[in-house]
């Protein structure tokens, strides 16, 4: 009786290890998967996106102050492209809304955008438009190219962009500091993250 206890207490003694050992093993295994993955996203937040958390008002209503985005690093600006870039003045990074495109001149006239003198409408800007007329204000205070280039003809050079903020009497942006350099964009905003109520495509 005494063999058959010692028997079955080596028994258990040696299951209690196997499991510990698997514990072990697994632990070990799923440390190992946990620190590859965040390599992954490390390197692909260095190269593929970014998550950057919009700044102050001057993106109002697409952003606002404190939203989290997902950045596209392998994106190409378009007119009206969210992007994410450093800003000329060496304050920081910011995201606004691209107007003017290489070759091109803008001019802003009663509250109008005109890309090389036809008239482009800005959709995302229509309900404050509606309520300016309304008010009778302004969104957009007049403004040729020409002023922020300091040329004659006012066409953006090659490899940069004119942007501007939408809420447009409080946004820092091209009329202040300048056009933006595609070396200094970051990526293309494609999604708002947090908050989860109102995550959406941009």
């Amino acid at each position: 009786m005494a063999k058959k206890k010692v028997i079955t207490k080596n028994k258990k003694r040696r299951k209690e290890n196997k499991k510990q050992r698997l514990l072990k093993e697994l632990s070990k295994e799923l440390g190992i998967t946990f620190l590859i993955v965040l390599l992954c996203l490390f390197l692909l937040s260095r190269v593929v996106f970014a998550l950057p958390k919009n700044e102050g008002y001057g993106m109002r209503e697409a952003l606002n102050d404190g939203d989290r985005v997902y950045v596209d690093r392998l994106g190409t600006p378009k007119r009206f492209s969210l992007i994410y870039f450093k800003q000329p003045d060496g304050n920081g990074t910011s995201i606004r809304r691209v107007i003017g495109l290489p070759g091109e001149r803008i001019l802003y006239s009663k509250d109008e955008l005109y890309v090389d003198g036809r008239l482009v409408v800005e959709r995302f800007l229509q309900k404050k438009l509606a309520q300016a007329k309304i008010d009778d204000e302004m969104i957009t205070e007049d403004f040729d190219s020409i002023a922020i280039l300091g040329t004659t003809d006012g066409i953006i050079p090659k490899g940069k962009y004119l942007v501007l903020g939408d809420n447009r009497h409080y946004a820092t942006d091209s009329r202040y500091y300048g056009l933006v350099d595609q070396r200094d964009v970051i990526g293309i905003v494609k999604l708002r993250l947090l908050p989860f109520y109102q995550i959406g495509i941009q």
